[in-house]
Order: C-alpha cells, then sequence, then structure tokens
C-alpha cells in the first residue's frame, strides 16, 4: 500500500510539473448518452491516452514503470532475429569453446564499460570463490547493474568449468541482458549430460524467445513443464506466447500456474485487462504449502466451550461450569484488545520503514483470503439461522401458552393440591425440556461449524501475515484474534438456559401425585330426571322431585299442598292460576298468584304471606291411563320463579332449576 500511495504521490507531482500531459476528464454528459458499442471504444480511447501519458510522465522524470500493468497493454513478442539466430553453432561446443568465447565476450564488454564498472567488479571478484561470486552476480543483477552482473558471472563460471550452476547461471544472466546468442551455447553443452533439467531447458526456451524464434521456445518451454510443471518462468512465457495469438483460454491456464508460485502484479494487470480473475489465496492453497499451526501454538485449542445443557434439569450445574469459562474468554478478549492498541512510538517507527518484499504479495493474498472468508462467513448466526431461532422460539411459547394446568377441586387438602401441582410440572417440564434439548443442539451445530472456520481462518490469517508483518497487519491479526474469543463467547451465550417449571418444586413423584388423586371429584349428585314426575288426574296434579312433592287441585281457582323433603317444611296455598301447553303438549307454562301459610319441620308455624310462581317445563312424551281421563310423564327439565312477601321472611325471590336445565340455572346465577 505505502509503494502504491509513493507512486502515485510521484505521478502527481509529475503531472503538476508537466503541464501538457494533465489528463483529459471524461465527458460524463457525452458519456450518459452513449450506446454500449460507443462506450467499449470510448474506454480504450480513454486507456490508451492515460497509457501515453504514464510513459511519457516515467520517460521525462527516469521513473521505470512496468507497462504490463497499464490497461492498454498488449502482448507483443519479439520479431525473429535471423542475424544472431544465424550465430548459434550446430553442435554443442566442448567446455574449452565455452570458456573462449566467455574471455572474449568479457573483453568485449570491458572495452565499452566505464571505468568505474570495472573497478566495482574487480573489488568483488578479487579473493572470492566460484558460488561466492554465483551470490554476487545475482545481487548486482536485481540492484539494477547489469554489466558488473554479467562479468561477476562470467569470472564465477571461469573459476570452475564443471560447475553446472555456475554456467546455467551465465547463461541466465545473458538472456536478461540481450546477450541470448550467447547462452544458447552454453546450453546446449549442459543439457548434453543433463538433458531432463528444467532450469536448463527453461533458459533455453527463454533464450529462443528473446530472439524471435517462437517455435524452438515453445519446444524447450515446454519440455521444462514437462519436468517441473510448476516453473513460474515457463509458465509466464507460455503464457504470453498464448495470448499474443489470442488464445486466452489456454494462456489463463498457464498464468494460474506461475501464479500459484509466484505472484506478479503485472500478470494480475494482464488478467484484468481480459476480464479474468484468480483468487491469489485459494491457488497458494492448493499447492499444500507447510505452514505454521498457530492456533496450537497459542493453545487455543484449550478453550472448550461447555456443553450446553440438554434439559433444564442440567440448567443449574451447565451455569457453574459457564462462568468458569466466561471469566476466561473475557480475559483473552482484554487481553488481545490491549495488543492491538500500538504505541505512538511503534507506529512513526512502522511508517519509517520501506515496504516488505512480499508487501505486494501479502495484501494481494489478504484480499483474496477475505473474498473467501467473507464477514457473512465469519458471523455466527446468518440470516437463515436467525428465522429458524425465531421459528423454534414461536413453536415453544405456543405450546406454553395452550397448555392448561389441572386445577384442584374445592375443599382439596394440602397433599392433594401439591399433586395437582405436580401434574402440573409433569405437564410443561416435557415441552420445556424438549425446546432447551432442539434449540442447544441447533445452537451447538452452529457453534463447531463457527470454531471450525475461525480456526482455518485465523491460521490462514497468521501465515500470511507473517510474511510481512507490518504494523496495520499486526493489528488486524489481535482484532481478529479477540473476535475469535467474542465467537467463543457467543457460542455459551446463545443458548438457552431454562430452569425447570416452578410447579416442579414440589417434593412429590409422578406415581405420588396419582395416588392422591383418585377421583375427579365432579360427582353428580344432581336429581335424575326420571324422577322429574308429573301426574295429572284431571281434577289435580302430583308433581315430584328429589327435593319435594306438591298436590295441585283446581283449574282457575287452585289449592296447593307442598312438603320440602331438604328442609321439613310444609306449605298450604290457595289462589288462582292459569296453565298452557305447547309442543304437542310436551311443553307447558304455569302462573299462579296464591295466599300461603308454612309449618317448619315441627309442624310449628313459621310464616304467613302471598306469593308467585312462574314454570316453564319440558316433559318426556305422556302417557295416558284410565281411560284418558289420566296421564303421566317425566320431567326432562324445568325453572320455576317465585316471589313471596311473608310476615316473617319479608320480600324474597328466586328462581330454580331441575332436570337439564339446573345447570342452566346455576350458570345465569353466576352471571
Amino acid at each position: 500500500m505505502k509503494t502504491l500511495l509513493s507512486s502515485l504521490f510521484i505521478l502527481l507531482s509529475m503531472s503538476l510539473g508537466f503541464a501538457q500531459t494533465k489528463p483529459t476528464m471524461p465527458d460524463v454528459n457525452k458519456m450518459m448518452k452513449m450506446s454500449p458499442t460507443e462506450l467499449e471504444a470510448y474506454k480504450k480511447q480513454m486507456q490508451k491516452q492515460y497509457s501515453a501519458q504514464a510513459k511519457q510522465i516515467a520517460q521525462e522524470a527516469n521513473f521505470k514503470i512496468d507497462e504490463m500493468t497499464l490497461p492498454d497493454f498488449k502482448v507483443q513478442l519479439p520479431l525473429k532475429d535471423a542475424k544472431r539466430l544465424s550465430l548459434i553453432p550446430t553442435q554443442p561446443p566442448t567446455l574449452i569453446q565455452l570458456s573462449d568465447m566467455l574471455r572474449t565476450t568479457k573483453q568485449q564488454i570491458e572495452t565499452v564499460v566505464k571505468p568505474t564498472v570495472l573497478q566495482e567488479v574487480k573489488k568483488i571478484v578479487t579473493g572470492q570463490n566460484a558460488e561466492t561470486l554465483q551470490q554476487s552476480a545475482i545481487g548486482t543483477f536485481y540492484a539494477d547493474k547489469p554489466e558488473q552482473s554479467l562479468l561477476i558471472a562470467i569470472e564465477a563460471a571461469l573459476k570452475d568449468v564443471n560447475d553446472q550452476t555456475g554456467w546455467n547461471n551465465v547463461a541466465a544472466i545473458m538472456n536478461m541482458t540481450g546477450f541470448q546468442h550467447k547462452a544458447i551455447p552454453i546450453l546446449m553443452n549442459q543439457l548434453q549430460s543433463d538433458p531432463n533439467n528444467s532450469m536448463l531447458l527453461n533458459n533455453m526456451g527463454q533464450a529462443y524467445l528473446g530472439l524471435g524464434d517462437i517455435g524452438l521456445a515453445e519446444m524447450f518451454l515446454k519440455q521444462c513443464l514437462q519436468y517441473d510443471p510448476l516453473n513460474p518462468e515457463a509458465n509466464r512465457s507460455m503464457g504470453m506466447i498464448k495470448f499474443f495469438y489470442e488464445q486466452y483460454e489456454e494462456g489463463m491456464k498457464y498464468f494460474e500456474k506461475e501464479l500459484e508460485v509466484a505472484y506478479r502484479r503485472s500478470t494480475m494487470a494482464l488478467m484484468r485487462g481480459k476480464d479474468k480473475a484468480f483468487n491469489i489465496y485459494q491457488l497458494r492453497k492448493k499447492r499444500n504449502i507447510p505452514s505454521r499451526n498457530y492456533f496450537g501454538e497459542l493453545s487455543f485449542q484449550n478453550f472448550k466451550v461447555p456443553s450446553l445443557p440438554e434439559t433444564t434439569d442440567q440448567t443449574a450445574e451447565a451455569k457453574i461450569k459457564g462462568e468458569a469459562f466466561g471469566q476466561s474468554v473475557m480475559a483473552e478478549m482484554l487481553y488481545w484488545n490491549s495488543k492491538a492498541q500500538l504505541s505512538p512510538e511503534e507506529i512513526k517507527r512502522d511508517g519509517e520503514q520501506m515496504p516488505g518484499i512480499y508487501a505486494d504479495y501479502v495484501e494481494a493474498l489478504l484480499e483474496d483470503l477475505h473474498k473467501v472468508y467473507t464477514s457473512e462467513e465469519l458471523l455466527f448466526f446468518n440470516q437463515l439461522d436467525i428465522n429458524h431461532i425465531e421459528q423454534l422460539l414461536n413453536e415453544y411459547n405456543e405450546k406454553m401458552m395452550a397448555l392448561k394446568c389441572p386445577q384442584a377441586p374445592a375443599g382439596a387438602t394440602f397433599g392433594e393440591q401439591e399433586a395437582y401441582i405436580k401434574k402440573c410440572c409433569d405437564l410443561k417440564k416435557p415441552i420445556m425440556d424438549a425446546f432447551v434439548a432442539q434449540y442447544n443442539a441447533f445452537v451447538t451445530k452452529r457453534g463447531n461449524r463457527a470454531m471450525g472456520i475461525w480456526r482455518e481462518y485465523l491460521n490462514d490469517l497468521i501465515n500470511i501475515v507473517s510474511l510481512d508483518p507490518s504494523a496495520g497487519n499486526r493489528i488486524m491479526v489481535y482484532r481478529n484474534l479477540q473476535q475469535y474469543f467474542v465467537v467463543l463467547s457467543q457460542c455459551w451465550g446463545s443458548g438457552q438456559f431454562l430452569d425447570p417449571p416452578m410447579e416442579c418444586s414440589v417434593s412429590l413423584t409422578t406415581a405420588e401425585a396419582d395416588s392422591l388423586i383418585a377421583s375427579s371429584r365432579n360427582l353428580d349428585l344432581s336429581c335424575p330426571s326420571w324422577l322429574n314426575v308429573e301426574i295429572d288426574v284431571k281434577v289435580a296434579k302430583i308433581k315430584a322431585d328429589c327435593n319435594k312433592y306438591v298436590i295441585e287441585a283446581g283449574k282457575f281457582w287452585q289449592a296447593n299442598y307442598e312438603h320440602n323433603f331438604r328442609t321439613g317444611t310444609t306449605t298450604l296455598a290457595a289462589g288462582v292460576g292459569g296453565e298452557a301447553k305447547f309442543f304437542g303438549g310436551i311443553g307447558g307454562a304455569e302462573l299462579k298468584g296464591m295466599f300461603y301459610v308454612s309449618f317448619d319441620n315441627n309442624n310449628q308455624f313459621s310464616d304467613a304471606g302471598i306469593m308467585g310462581k312462574a314454570e316453564v317445563k319440558i316433559g318426556d312424551t305422556p302417557f295416558t291411563f284410565a281411560g284418558g281421563n289420566g296421564s303421566a310423564g317425566g320431567i326432562i327439565g324445568s325453572t320455576e320463579g317465585t316471589v313471596k312477601l311473608g310476615i316473617n321472611s319479608g320480600f324474597t325471590s328466586g328462581v330454580e332449576g331441575n332436570g337439564a336445565l339446573a345447570e342452566v340455572v346455576k350458570i345465569d346465577k353466576s352471571l
């Protein structure tokens, strides 16, 4: 990132210094009116314009730019150099011939380079062995000193003519400094004794590619890849050749192999130019590169989430275990949070350092790592999980609301009341236990998945950052380590910890409760309907039920005798009354107004006064007797209302129901 910002700053500074290269701003209004074809043409035009300006700025500022990263870059292969190709011998030269060629080449170079170059080379090679010189040659080349590098490589090869590495290195440096025609004879000689050496075959292919002989270049590069499929240089060159011939799909296969081993921004830019992209992180994973198990080194496996309760009975014990776990997790969260707080000195020191050699590679790896491990992937619960949890909660609440506990009857003993409470426990607890088991099983499964993802993510993250442990990268690691413990906390805290229902606090067992509740206690002792009878003998009526019997005489002028079995009272009454029948004689209604005298169960006068009665009844099908002069039948149900004004009792009123209408009257009174 620092390199990119620095480059942008330099380009901005240079654009201010060269007014003629100021970029032309695109005409947005014009673009909005363009068709897709016109937009594509306009895009290419702008890319070409900006690329030309970037090249001009770089040239005028003596600033090197990798043209492959420019948006309009198009692969171009070298033209065939027939003149230099003709200088290549048809047969492999001997080591003596190669040594003479190197000495001649060295003399030719020494005649054209500056004296300071020769002095620097002399200082490096004096007193050094071949192996040290080989390393020096590579170092000076990457220090952008090609003349010194080639002269040192020649000196290294001449010091030990039997060392294959020395000959290969000098040939490779010749390829990169424009001496391909001199590199090929060296490689021809070495391939005689080691024809399957991928390094030699790659350098041979690169040499012919530099001379424009694409056919021979492909032949040697493919041979190299036969023995070393991941050779980055051979794959890169083969990809460039395929792109040149617009065989993009084939070219992509070679570039993919290259990127598995080596990261180049230029290759990635070339892919993006063709709307292609590789995930560098996934390519690296394919290689199974040995990596450290940071998760194990940090002993994170010691933090085990306690088992969530499977029943309400396990809740209390689970909470005890969870308390110690929660304290440990919180301590880790605080520790990694403090590690992420770098001091101003650390930040300043890091800012003064140049980006590491792997900075660009690490930046690309981290970018692609987070395309695999997205923020959604690292969440403990996704939206589908939340929907499932809401469903579980709704189903549980519906079951609990629909549950009705049995109620102890009036007058129940303390033991019987506890028995009914226990029965309520037996209804609630299975529902609650099933909910706890199902809910916590889901949370446990989701937690195991989340921890597995985080374990892989953290290991890969730390292994990548270890290549470039800048301050920003370290903070990112510390923040994610802290977040891992947040996930551990969620694995525990997201469970359900329901205590057994309060009704289960009684000491009775289910069997004991059942023995106490021997019956429903809803014994119906009301008068059976078959005892509610009425006998009509024309001149008089006899009515009877479980409470009383009544003898009535007369039609309009009536006399009445009533005896109540329950209270023992007897009532004599006389007055007027009327009767009506309906439903074919099954139903009927009576209305009376009478003077009455009552006697208690000791046949002593108790009360006297006037009363009114109204009765509605529904009888069973009556049968007749005595030649139709009498009828009898059961009373299915009746309702009788009475109003009295007595000397002793004062004003009273009441409604009494019998048979099927007895409960109706009770309900009406309760309302």
